[in-house]
C-alpha cells in the first residue's frame, strides 16, 4: 500500500511566523485547483483540470476541491506522475447516465475527503457504454483512502457502489452505499479504521475484499459504525476477515460474516444471516468436508450471531478464547446444523459462549473436556419463544437464557462451569442485569421448574 505523506506549503511571511513563535491558526495549504459544477459543464480556478463539456478531467497530483452538481457527466483522475491526488467533495453532487461519475484510470494513490459539513452524491448510469473498467460508481485503479467527516450517497444503479483494484481505506466520515450488485470493494484489501458506513444491496456483498492472491483479500475492521443489509454476504474477507473493533449490524444477509479465516478479538457484532451468521469456508470442498485451513477464532468483543442454518460454522477449526458470544441456530432444521456447527476441532478456552437451537453443536468429533468447561443440556421437547432458561449450581444461578425461537439444545461456556461436575436445569422463573442477546449473567429460579438433574459437563449427549 502506498503510503500517503501530507505536506503543508507556507507562504513565506507565514514561514517568518513560524520562526518567531507559534501560528493562532494553523496554517493550510491551497487547493492545486477548485472545480465548480455547473449542470452540464464546470468552471476551474488553478492547474491541471481539463473541461470537455460535461467531462473533468485531472492530470496531475495535487488536491482538487469540488463543488457544485454535475448532471450528465464524469470526474476522471488520469495522473502518470508519482504523488497522491486528493479530491476534496465539497458539496459535490455527480451523476453520469452512461458510466461511472466518478473514477480513477491512473494515479500513484488518492484520497477522498468529504469535506466538514458537506453532503456529496455519486449516482451512476443503469447500463454502461463503456466495456471494462470503469464498473462502478466510485471507481479507482489505484489505492484510495476516503477520509473527512462530511457524508457520501453513492447509488449504483449499474452494479458496485465504491471500488478499488488495490487497496482501500476508509478513515471516517458517513458513507451510504445502495447498490445492486457489491456495495464496497477493495480488491487487495479492504481497511475499516473509522466513519458511519450503511450499505443496502439487492443483488450482491456488502462490504468485501475479494482477491483470492495469498496475503490479499483482506477484510480489517477496526473501528467504525457498519450496517449492512444485503442479498449475499455482508462481511467478507476472501482470505481473512480480522474484527477488531467498531460496532457492525447485520439486518439482512446470506451470510452476514465470511473469511477463510475468521477472527474476531473485538468489537460488537449482531449478525442476522438466512444460512451462516458467522462463516469459515474453503472454496472447493464438498459440504461438510474438514478443512485444515479454515478456521474462526473468538479471543475479544461481543458478538450476537442469529443464524437461518447455523450460528457459527467453520469448514475447519472453531475456538473460544475470549469476549461473550450468543450463538443462534436454525429453529427449522437440526441434526447436521446448529448453533454452533465445525467440522474440524471446537475448543472453549475463555470467555462467555451461549449457543441455542434445535441443535446447539452440531460437530463430527468429540469436544474437549479440557481447557473451560461448558455444559449441553438436550430438553425432551422444544422450548417456546421466550422461554427462560437456568443453568444452576445448587441454588446459584450461573446463566440465564431467553429463547428467541424453537429452542431444543442449549450450551453454555464460561469460567463458572467445571468439567466433570454436575448442573441442574430450570425454565421458568426470570432473569436480571444487562441482557446479550437473550444470555444474561443473573436470574432468579423462583417459581422455575427444574427440568433436568446431573447433567454432567464436559458431557454432550450425542456422544
Amino acid at each position: 500500500m502506498t503510503t500517503v505523506v501530507r505536506r503543508t506549503t507556507l507562504a513565506g511571511g507565514l514561514a517568518a511566523a513560524l520562526l518567531a513563535g507559534p501560528l493562532a491558526v494553523a496554517a493550510t495549504a491551497a487547493p492545486t485547483a477548485t472545480i465548480t459544477l455547473n449542470g452540464n459543464s464546470a468552471s476551474v480556478t488553478g492547474s491541471n483540470v481539463t473541461v470537455s463539456g460535461s467531462a473533468v478531467t485531472i492530470t496531475a497530483p495535487g488536491s482538487y476541491q469540488i463543488s457544485g452538481t454535475l448532471n450528465n457527466g464524469y470526474v476522471n483522475v488520469a495522473s502518470a506522475a508519482a504523488g497522491t491526488v486528493e479530491l476534496i467533495l465539497s458539496g459535490a453532487s455527480i451523476t453520469n447516465s452512461s458510466s461511472s461519475p466518478l473514477h480513477v484510470t491512473d494515479a500513484d494513490a488518492v484520497t477522498v475527503t468529504l469535506a466538514a459539513g458537506t453532503s456529496n452524491r455519486l449516482t451512476d448510469a443503469t447500463t454502461y457504454t463503456n466495456t471494462g473498467e470503469p464498473d462502478a460508481a466510485l471507481f479507482s485503479a489505484a489505492d484510495l483512502t476516503i477520509g473527512g467527516t462530511g457524508s457520501l450517497d453513492v447509488r449504483a444503479n449499474y452494479a458496485d457502489g465504491i471500488v478499488s483494484k488495490d487497496d482501500l481505506v476508509i478513515q471516517s466520515g458517513t458513507i451510504t452505499v445502495n447498490s445492486v450488485d457489491d456495495a464496497i470493494r477493495g480488491k487487495d484489501s479492504l481497511t475499516v479504521n473509522g466513519g458511519t458506513i450503511n450499505v443496502t444491496s439487492s443483488a450482491g456483498d456488502g462490504i468485501k475484499s475479494n482477491e483470492t492472491e495469498a496475503g490479499k483479500g483482506v477484510l480489517t475492521i477496526t473501528n467504525g459504525n457498519i450496517t449492512a443489509a444485503v442479498a449475499d454476504d455482508a462481511i467478507k474477507g476472501e482470505n481473512d476477515l480480522n474484527i477488531s473493533g467498531g460496532t457492525i449490524n447485520v439486518t439482512r444477509s446470506y451470510e452476514a460474516l465470511e473469511g477463510l479465516r475468521t477472527t474476531i478479538s473485538g468489537g460488537t457484532v449482531n449478525a442476522v444471516a438466512t444460512d451462516d451468521a458467522v462463516n469459515a469456508a474453503e472454496e472447493g470442498l464438498g459440504h461438510m468436508q474438514p478443512s485444515t485451513i479454515a478456521f474462526i477464532r473468538v479471543t475479544g468483543g461481543t458478538v450476537v450471531a442469529t443464524g437461518g442454518t447455523d450460528g457459527f460454522d467453520s469448514n475447519g477449526s472453531l475456538t473460544f478464547a475470549g469476549g461473550t458470544v450468543v450463538a443462534k441456530g436454525s429453529s427449522r432444521v437440526g441434526g447436521g446444523e446448529g448453533a454452533i456447527d465445525a467440522d474440524g476441532p471446537i475448543t472453549f478456552t475463555a470467555g462467555t459462549v451461549l449457543g441455542a437451537g434445535l441443535t446447539s453443536m452440531a460437530v463430527f468429533r468429540a469436544v474437549p473436556n479440557t481447557g473451560q468447561g461448558w455444559v449441553a443440556p438436550r430438553f425432551s421437547a422444544n422450548l417456546a419463544t421466550n422461554t427462560i432458561v437456568h443453568v444452576v449450581s445448587g441454588n446459584t444461578v450461573l446463566a440465564s437464557y431467553r429463547t428467541s425461537a424453537n429452542t431444543r439444545e442449549v450450551v453454555f461456556s464460561s469460567n463458572r462451569i467445571t468439567n466433570g461436575q454436575q448442573y441442574d436445569i430450570y425454565t421458568g422463573g426470570s432473569v436480571s442485569g444487562t441482557g446479550v442477546g437473550g444470555y444474561h449473567s443473573s436470574g432468579s429460579i423462583s417459581g422455575a421448574t427444574r427440568v433436568l438433574t446431573g447433567v454432567t459437563a464436559g458431557r454432550y449427549g450425542r456422544f
